[in-house]
């Protein structure tokens, strides 16, 4: 990977981790990627046309994220490379979590045969197999896991196992969309036992997470302790979007969280914070918040 696409991939990290930093700017700097890739300037196998299987494991190993944002721009300079390269991602079966990647946030392309060993791949495979209403397929606790996404399971066994199963790393993307669909009797049971197992922030992100409004109290009283005060400013601050008013239900950024405000959000959030709707709407969106351009939303999501 040369100096300039380093530099570029380091910059639009930058930009993902800011809570300031706007979509707009990103595709601003992705449109830059994209006419140098086009103009022949970055000196990278990922920019050329023709990819070598051994340059794209390679680069793969070195930076996956960097790797991936890579393949979905040239994706989108030769129309049906992103499913030329997931056919040869898809044949390799030493690791298949770029596969099971991107199966989940395409669900046009095919899925890998083989469960990923990686804790943060199996949460890949599961949404993959969930959007292809294949979920017969999953394993044990992922298969609880969707179901409980969809009411037909209780919470907190699978919050316990898939603690255990992680040792608590990783634990938005599968935690997250749990809490977003929990009612309070639910949210509160995972809350007192994850109290237990983790710190007093863990708790506290889950409260924003869940952009539950009966939380803005409890966060409003916990901004007082000085050493939790940054980490429930940022949680009130993604329930609120600096506002004042408390909406009943779910609520993000100041306003009610419906079907409606929806798209605005996709659009409005900043960078830091986008990733989060993902968590509910992920199924209506091709491809990731750190995606080329943001990701897509599809229209009647």
């Amino acid at each position: 990977m040369n100096d300039d696409l380093k530099l570029h991939l380091a910059q639009r990290a930058i930009l993902l981790a800011s809570d300031d930093a706007t979509l707009a700017q990103l595709r601003s700097h992705d449109r830059k990627l994209l006419a140098a890739m086009e103009q022949g300037l970055l000196d990278s196998p990922l920019a050329g046309k023709t990819l070598a299987d051994e340059d794209l494991f390679r680069a793969l190993d070195k930076d996956f994220a960097g790797t991936l944002l890579m393949l979905e721009a040239r994706a989108r300079l030769w129309p049906g490379e992103l499913l030329r390269v997931q056919h040869r991602l898809v044949a390799c079966t030493e690791d298949s979590s770029a596969a099971w990647w991107l199966a989940a946030h395409y669900p046009s392309l095919p899925c890998p045969y083989v469960f990923p060993e990686r804790h943060d791949a199996q949460v890949w495979a599961a949404r993959a197999l969930q959007r292809r209403g294949r979920t017969s397929m999953l394993e044990e606790p992922w298969r609880s896991w969707v179901s409980a996404l969809a009411g037909e399971a209780a919470l907190l066994p699978v919050v316990q196992a898939l603690w255990d199963l992680s040792q608590g790393q990783d634990w938005e993307p599968w935690l997250a969309p749990l809490m977003v669909i929990a009612d309070q009797k639910q949210s509160a049971a995972v809350l007192n036992w994850l109290s237990i197992q983790g710190d007093d922030r863990l708790v506290i992100q889950l409260m924003g997470l869940s952009c539950q409004s009966r939380f803005l109290p409890w966060l409003a009283n916990m901004r007082r302790d000085e050493a939790l005060s940054e980490t429930v400013m940022r949680e009130l601050r993604w329930l609120t979007g600096g506002q004042t008013s408390r909406h009943e239900g779910h609520q993000c950024w100041g306003e009610p969280l419906s079907e409606e405000s929806r798209a605005g959000l996709f659009q409005r959030l900043p960078l830091g914070f986008r990733g989060r709707l993902w968590h509910w709407f992920g199924d209506g969106v091709q491809g990731a918040a750190n995606s080329l351009q943001g990701g897509e939303w599809c229209a009647g999501s």
